[in-house]
């Protein structure tokens, strides 16, 4: 276990839910894999919570989110104290700005029920 303690919004289990739902379409296999490969990433940053850069290189203005890539996925996070907050996993694709200022990130996810997101 790494030094911050690692605490999704349910946005962003929203989101990962949704990357699983859609690549399911095509391939179980893919789908899990790459779920697998998101929660993995988010686990890094237990460690290593500053590798990620800041949504302001993304154009975002006085903001505290960083950003990892995994894959084609943008995870949005902020750093507190004791904590690395998952707050969106969003493609590259999408209109990032728009879905970042849609949700309100203060609500989390219940550790119980998300037993391969809690570390």
């Amino acid at each position: 276990m790494g030094k911050y303690e690692i605490q999704f919004t349910l946005s962003a289990l929203d989101d990962l839910h949704a990357v699983e739902d859609y690549i399911s379409n095509y391939s179980q296999t893919a789908a899990h894999k790459t779920r697998q490969k998101i929660v993995e990433r988010t686990k890094a940053l237990a460690d290593f919570p500053r590798i990620g850069k800041s949504a302001e290189t993304l154009g975002f203005v006085d903001t505290d989110l960083r950003y990892v890539a995994q894959g084609k996925y943008f995870i949005f996070y902020a750093v507190t104290e004791t904590q690395v907050e998952i707050r969106r996993i969003i493609h590259s694709a999408r209109n990032i700005a728009a879905l970042l200022t849609e949700f309100d990130f203060r609500e989390f996810a219940d550790p119980e029920d998300n037993d391969d997101c809690n570390y």
